[in-house]
């Protein structure tokens, strides 16, 4: 090849290859873009974002299928389908907010404003491959580490979105952003096919040649089902494995955000020239199996064992997706080979995010993954185990029968354990997990409503005194300061419902109002809590995303004096309940000398500043409670951290006699930038309240806890 036809392939290859790293930009980034954009309209309910993950998903599939069937038939008339996201630039949605988010009005949205500029970036990877595949270039270029840069653009989307893009831009600014990077994707598209020429100079090959390419290659069903099971698999592992980490650690940015970099990685690595399986793992699938299994049955171990999942993870991952690159067919029929993939992908994660809620209490997902990937790994290995005599094979049998032996006798001591333990009831859906416990504690019993590992509500077991409130509620603490403070009869309103407990303060004639995002906690509070049953006064519970439902109340109804927010003590924080329309929302929903009550006890989020930041901007006067110390802290009493805003600073004068602190230059907080449904960023308030927690992180009491 002479030097200067070289030094063109390489021009060609980089344009190629910035044209599938721009794409892949495009496309992930669409994703939280889009989702931020519906926020506003149809709030954080779990059935929108499945609906997004479902309709992107599905998008995909579209976009893989129109690859196959159409790319390589329409040639140079592909370029006018870059045209057509014009209609949608730059991305914006308008819908009409609803607190209930029906299905039909979601998807309307999405195929209206996000469906089209998806499904033409979907097509990127699959018709760059084709395009190299059919050019005088792809005789002596494989096409397929091209998915590699796709998957590379798609990782520098996913930690760019997160750790950029949101902390410095607003919506608009990433809308605009994202618009003007679409341009120079077209450009980079429309120079793709001129420096190619797919189709052109392909019919000048020698005979021998020719007849090598026309050589027929048929696909098995054998063929498809490994395709289909190789991307399915590490789809829906992927799923599980981050559910599992939320569930053990909390939901915050980085439990979801780790295992799907693994998850791209894992295609770069072995998607590139000369890749497939690392060899140190070809042969290593059972121990990394067992393993995970392992681990699973131990339980949570903190941060090593979240560790040790994520590297079982990603091993897993190279294995599958390795094995899936060396079973990859000719470039004549790669289109086939990234359709299944693509169905398989959806198939995985359709099967965690829709089908293991309905199936099952708790995560059992995971180790039935695992069980199932092991059939798969054997089926689709390049060498049975069988035919391997050296001595290290002998003694890997030895070592794996042990290792067998042990996870037996694992599983029948996890189960002992969990019949012993003082459950009452499970439950699982698109929210989460439900456990009700049955706590002894001295003095009193208690039961216990966790959601995750997160204690969402408490009750005292005692007739006499269940209707005393306790854990952050108790008498004392600064949610209770706010109610004493209130004079009667007081209407009041509680966004987050929890196990109830808010309803023990409720006098008779009063009335208070539940905004509950979840179905299913109004049947779990009244079953096996008493607040609710019991309460003195009317309380009733309305169920939706509680800033949309709050907007759409009766306006005829009368103004509430209290306004309690109390979904913040989770690890996934609903952050449009923060921002300034969000508040100004609830001021018009509440009486002149009203309050805003922020309860914002969080493992990983200091909200205050946010918090005090659009007070300012509102004009609002504030105050935050100083919580009681640890040391004084009685049998079922917590820490609590709460924020108070009204419009009267005279409406605070109460709560300062009892020690509150008014918001201002001594409050000890930092300067933040108020959050807007057009701005908001997450990672400043989990920075702080991770510094938090780790200037209070005792090492030696941590290492105790890890040992048996």
């Amino acid at each position: 090849m002479k030097k200067a036809d070289a030094g063109n392939d390489r021009l060609v290859m980089a344009v190629l290859t910035g044209m599938v790293f721009c794409g892949a930009i495009l496309l992930f980034g669409l994703e939280p873009l889009a989702g931020r954009l519906l926020t506003p309209y149809f709030g954080g309910a779990a059935h929108v974002w499945l609906t997004c993950l479902m309709f992107f998903q599905a998008v995909l599939f579209v976009g893989y299928l129109y690859a196959h069937l159409f790319a390589r038939k329409l040639g140079v008339w592909h370029l006018a389908i870059l045209a057509l996201p014009l209609v949608n630039l730059p991305l914006q949605v308008h819908a009409q907010p609803d607190p209930h988010a029906p299905l039909p009005h979601l998807i309307y949205v999405l195929s209206v404003y996000v469906a089209i500029p998806f499904a033409v970036l979907s097509t990127t990877a699959v018709v760059a491959q084709a395009w190299l595949s059919d050019s005088r270039l792809g005789r002596h270029q494989e096409p397929y580490p091209l998915y590699a840069a796709s998957n590379a653009g798609s990782l520098l989307a996913l930690l760019g979105y997160t750790f950029v893009a949101e902390p410095l831009m607003g919506v608009k600014l990433q809308s605009v952003a994202w618009s003007l990077t679409y341009v120079l994707y077209a450009a980079l598209v429309a120079a793709s096919w001129v420096l190619l020429r797919p189709g052109a100079g392909t019919d000048a090959e020698a005979p021998g040649q020719q007849a090598a390419v026309a050589a027929p290659y048929t696909i098995g069903a054998a063929t498809y089902g490994k395709w289909l099971l190789l991307s399915s698999l590490p789809s829906a592992f992927l799923l599980a494995v981050t559910n599992y980490i939320a569930l053990e650690v909390g939901s915050f940015p980085l439990t979801w955000i780790l295992p799907l970099a693994l998850y791209l990685g894992s295609f770069i690595v072995t998607f590139r020239t000369g890749g497939g399986v690392p060899r140190f793992l070809r042969n290593a699938w059972p121990e990394i199996l067992l393993a995970g299994l392992l681990m699973f049955l131990l339980g949570p171990v903190h941060w090593l064992a979240i560790i040790g999942h994520l590297a079982v993870f990603f091993l897993v991952c190279l294995i599958s997706h390795g094995t899936l690159y060396e079973l990859r067919p000719p470039a004549s029929h790669l289109t086939n080979f990234y359709l299944a993939a693509a169905l398989g992908g959806w198939l995985g994660g359709a099967l965690i995010s829709l089908g293991a809620p309905f199936l099952f209490s708790a995560l059992y997902e995971y180790p039935m993954i695992m069980l199932l990937l092991a059939p798969t790994f054997w089926w689709c290995r390049e060498t049975p185990l069988t035919r391997l005599k050296t001595s290290i094979s002998y003694v890997a049998v030895v070592g794996r029968s042990v290792v067998v032996a042990f996870l037996v006798f694992l599983i029948v001591k996890e189960g002992w354990q969990t019949l012993q333990e003082p459950v009452r009831f499970r439950h699982r859906n698109f929210y989460g997990t439900y456990t009700i416990w049955d706590v002894a504690s001295i003095p009193k019993d208690v039961r216990q409503l966790l959601h995750g590992r997160t204690i969402h509500g408490a009750q005292l077991l005692d007739p006499e005194e269940r209707m005393t409130p306790i854990m952050y509620y108790f008498i004392g603490g600064g949610i209770a300061d706010v109610y004493e403070t209130t004079p009667p009869v007081r209407r009041m309103a509680v966004l987050g419902l929890g196990a109830g407990a808010a309803a023990a303060y409720v006098k008779p004639g009063e009335t208070m109002v539940y905004y509950e995002i979840d179905p299913d906690n109004e049947g779990i509070a009244r079953h096996w809590f008493s607040f609710l049953n019991e309460c003195k006064g009317d309380v009733r519970v309305v169920v939706g995303d509680g800033r949309l439902a709050m907007q759409d109340s009766d306006r005829q109804e009368p103004p509430y004096d209290i306004i309690h927010m109390d979904a913040f003590t989770g690890d996934g924080i609903p952050t449009h309940l923060l921002t300034r329309e969000a508040i100004q929302i609830y001021l018009e929903r509440l009486n002149g000398d009203g309050v805003i009550l922020f309860h914002v006890s969080n493992r990983y989020y200091e909200l205050r500043p946010v918090i005090k930041a659009v007070a300012a901007q509102l004009g609002l006067a504030g105050a935050i409670n100083v919580p009681t110390p640890k040391t004084e802290l009685k049998a079922n009493q917590s820490a609590t951290w709460c924020v108070v805003l009204a419009r009267n600073p005279e409406r605070l004068e109460a709560l300062v006699k009892k020690g509150w602190i008014p918001l201002g230059p001594g409050d000890g907080l930092r300067a933040a930038t108020p959050w807007t449904d057009d701005y908001i960023n997450i990672m400043l308030p989990l920075r702080d309240g991770m510094r938090e927690r780790w200037d209070g992180f005792n090492f030696s009491a941590w290492m105790k806890s890890l040992r048996p």
